[in-house]
């Protein structure tokens, strides 16, 4: 599965992330805060501008790269279930 289509049920929120949103006016916290939920959860790039959108690109390499780590290991689990079992050595006649 590719990591921008992914779907996920939870994510990483770092306090580095509630930082940077912080220092945003009151008003630019919430979109910013969406903004990355919504990427984090599932890969929706939000239309920020301004600092909000500045913050968000400070941490979208984070979110990318946990996006993309979880496509893999699905990949590799949906591998694993079509694998046949595998037999060892010793066991084999």
């Amino acid at each position: 599965m590719e990591a921008d289509k992914l779907q996920r049920g939870q994510f990483t929120f770092y306090a580095s992330y509630l930082s940077a949103v912080e220092e945003l006016p009151k008003c630019r916290r919430y979109e910013a805060l969406l903004g990355i939920l919504r990427y984090g959860l599932y890969g929706e790039e939000p239309g920020l501008q301004g600092a909000a959108a500045c913050v968000f690109r400070a941490v979208r390499p984070h979110l990318a790269a946990g996006r993309a780590k979880a496509a893999y290991r699905l990949r590799k689990n949906a591998e694993a279930d079509e694998a046949p079992p595998a037999v060892h050595p010793a066991v084999q006649m």
